[in-house]
């Protein structure tokens, strides 16, 4: 049950880890004042207390800092009963020598998300080569976070870490390193192509032209220039907080033993997906807690919070919808296995528009896609950015809901009402006004394609309506129909609103064949009746509930009208078959309100 640190290692096979290990070891060692380190002077060269610790060979875990005696868990002197028992209890009695222990982080140490930070940072330096590959002068490792609030926390740590890493090599074999962290907003280097230079290639610019190599780590790859981009020599994704980082950090934080009841902590802490998601506040108030496991217990529930916003539906409660099951099923696929480090983010297909009449479902598929992927969805539209005011303050609640997907990051941002934003050349009198806002939409949709775990969704009722450079492939790449149900679809919608032991006992079939052409919207609206007119009868729901509902939402058809219609409709498919026109694949009549439709499915 109890633990070694899993980040000290005696292989030279696991540099990473021991790397890891020493680093987050060496910060958690210090005293920290705001963002300054002023217990160890790293770049004082007689500094005994760093020199006498360094390793002779880099590859070694010796460059681990020495910790003083542990003091012996008391789990060792307990019954397994009575350790069970302390667990229970949020005790954790292999990382404390006795009940009355608690954290060991104390007043002046980093605060556990510095920490969280210090060892993410080691996903930099996998190897000793790549250590010495850092310090090249000419080089630039790009580390990207697509987390602002870690990287604003990254950035406190940045010249302290690189410091100690220096120091793990021979002085030739290194260059001066300069840290760039840049964490304006996404596009920043775009808008400052127009000048001769954006501040952040000037700043590599003058670094390089010194003989400095380059750890830059910004929050997309779109804040990097083209010329920039061609420079760059390796590129870092940042992967987030981990379990096994937790693990490590409450080690330091909270085990005055060095050992921790590893399994009982693992089983409390929330999913990887979810906690990547964890915030450095979030992190500090858990950390916060006196003992290992109420800190996991308060990162689940942390998590439980931020999931109460995600989708309960997914996508195998929606019906009726055809083919875009099958595709939407391809994204969340790619999706995983993005999130499992099995697929680079640019292979994965992650925008698609949905279109189709009104009632098919559209919305109703972009949040079950969130729900089966259990990642939060941001939603907007046009009129919803536009009832913030004129232009400039649409432009800016559009930008708004762009920025908190890519915080929520894992996560969908759905976009409805896609055919407001309109064909730009259209000559009208607001022309000017829309070129504007779907200009800023363009922008807007070209930074988020770099942000990784963000999915792009819209939806329309009318395709060719929206300005076609809105929905070109690059932004959305997969167009999506979603027509009217088929008797299958519709008979599986009701199905599934009535709940399948009460609809075995009804006869849907003969009422999804009536609701042909009708949308799954008004199936389930049928459903809302029918179950109101038993409620009001005080029994369960009857056939002729079904049948009544239907009367009074698609009120049944005069036959002789139907049959007189029948006629006409099929001397059109005569005429066609005639005069050699592509034939529909189904014709069909259905009433709306005291009206009858003809809906012609075309191949």
């Amino acid at each position: 049950m109890s633990s070694q640190p899993i980040f000290e290692t005696a292989r030279a096979s696991d540099f990473a880890s021991a790397l890891a290990s020493a680093t987050a070891r060496r910060l958690f060692d210090a005293i920290w004042n705001g963002t300054i380190e002023i217990r160890h002077d790293y770049d004082e060269p007689d500094d005994p207390d760093f020199d006498s610790n360094l390793p002779a060979d880099v590859s070694s875990p010796a460059c681990k800092l020495p910790e003083a005696v542990p003091r012996t868990p008391m789990a060792e002197s307990m019954e397994a009963a009575e350790i069970a028992a302390s667990i229970r209890d949020g005790v954790d009695p292999w990382a404390q020598s006795s009940p009355d222990e608690g954290s060991s982080w104390r007043r002046g140490n980093p605060t556990p998300s510095l920490i969280v930070s210090a060892f993410a940072m080691a996903q930099i330096v996998e190897s000793e080569e790549q250590l010495k590959a850092l310090f090249r002068s000419g080089q630039i490792t790009h580390f990207c976070c697509h987390s602002l609030a870690f990287l604003h926390v990254m950035e406190q740590i940045l010249p302290n870490v690189i410091s100690y890493w220096r120091r793990l090599l021979p002085t030739s074999d290194t260059e001066p390193l300069e840290s760039i962290a840049f964490g304006a907003d996404a596009g920043t280097a775009g808008k400052s192509a127009r000048q001769k230079l954006s501040p952040l290639d000037a700043k590599i610019e003058r670094s390089l032209s010194l003989g400095a190599s380059v750890l830059l780590v910004t929050t997309a790859e779109t804040q990097l220039s083209a010329a920039t981009r061609a420079l760059v020599t390796r590129r870092v994704d940042w992967r987030g907080p981990t379990s096994d980082i937790v693990i490590e950090t409450l080690r330091l934080t909270h085990s005055t033993t060095g050992q921790l009841a590893e399994t009982d902590i693992r089983n409390r802490l929330p999913s990887e997906p979810l906690l990547k998601r964890v915030t450095p506040a979030q992190i500090d108030a858990a950390f916060a807690a006196s003992t290992t496991l109420n800190v996991a217990d308060r990162l689940a529930e942390i998590a439980r919070k931020m999931t109460q916003g995600q989708p309960d539906l997914t996508l195998d409660a929606v019906h009726g919808v055809g083919e875009v099951r099958t595709y939407l099923n391809r994204v969340l696929n790619d999706l995983n296995a993005w999130r499992t480090g099995d697929l680079a983010w640019a292979e994965v297909t992650s925008s698609a528009v949905l279109y189709g009449p009104p009632g098919t479902g559209k919305t109703t598929l972009a949040n079950a896609f969130a729900g089966s992927a259990g990642i939060p969805i941001i939603s907007t539209s046009y009129a919803d950015c536009q009832k913030h005011g004129h232009q400039g303050d649409m432009l800016r609640a559009l930008d708004e809901a762009f920025a908190t997907a890519k915080e929520a990051a894992p996560a969908v941002l759905f976009i409805d009402e896609l055919d407001s934003f309109t064909q730009r050349d259209t000559p009208e009198y607001n022309s000017s006004y829309m070129r504007g806002v779907v200009n800023g939409l363009l922008e807007q949709i070209n930074r988020a394609k770099d942000v990784e775990g963000l999915v792009l969704l819209g939806a329309t009722n009318s395709l060719e309506s929206v300005d076609p450079a809105v929905i070109r492939s690059g932004r959305f790449d997969l167009k999506l129909h979603l027509p009217l149900p088929d008797k299958k679809g519709l008979e599986a919608i009701l199905t599934a609103k009535l709940g399948s032991e009460t609809a075995i006992r009804l006869d849907l079939a003969n009422l999804a064949a009536r609701l042909l052409g009708q949308s799954g919207a008004v199936a389930e609206a049928i459903v809302r009746d029918a179950l109101g007119r038993a409620r009001e009868d005080r029994t369960t729901i009857r056939q002729n509930h079904l049948e009544s509902a239907a009367d009074q939402i698609v009120p049944k058809l005069d036959q002789e009208i139907l049959r007189r219609t029948a006629i006409h409709e099929a001397g059109h498919v005569v005429a066609m078959t005639q005069l050699g026109w592509p034939l529909p694949k189904r014709v069909c009549l259905t009433g709306e309100g005291e009206k009858l439709s003809t809906n012609r499915l075309t191949s």
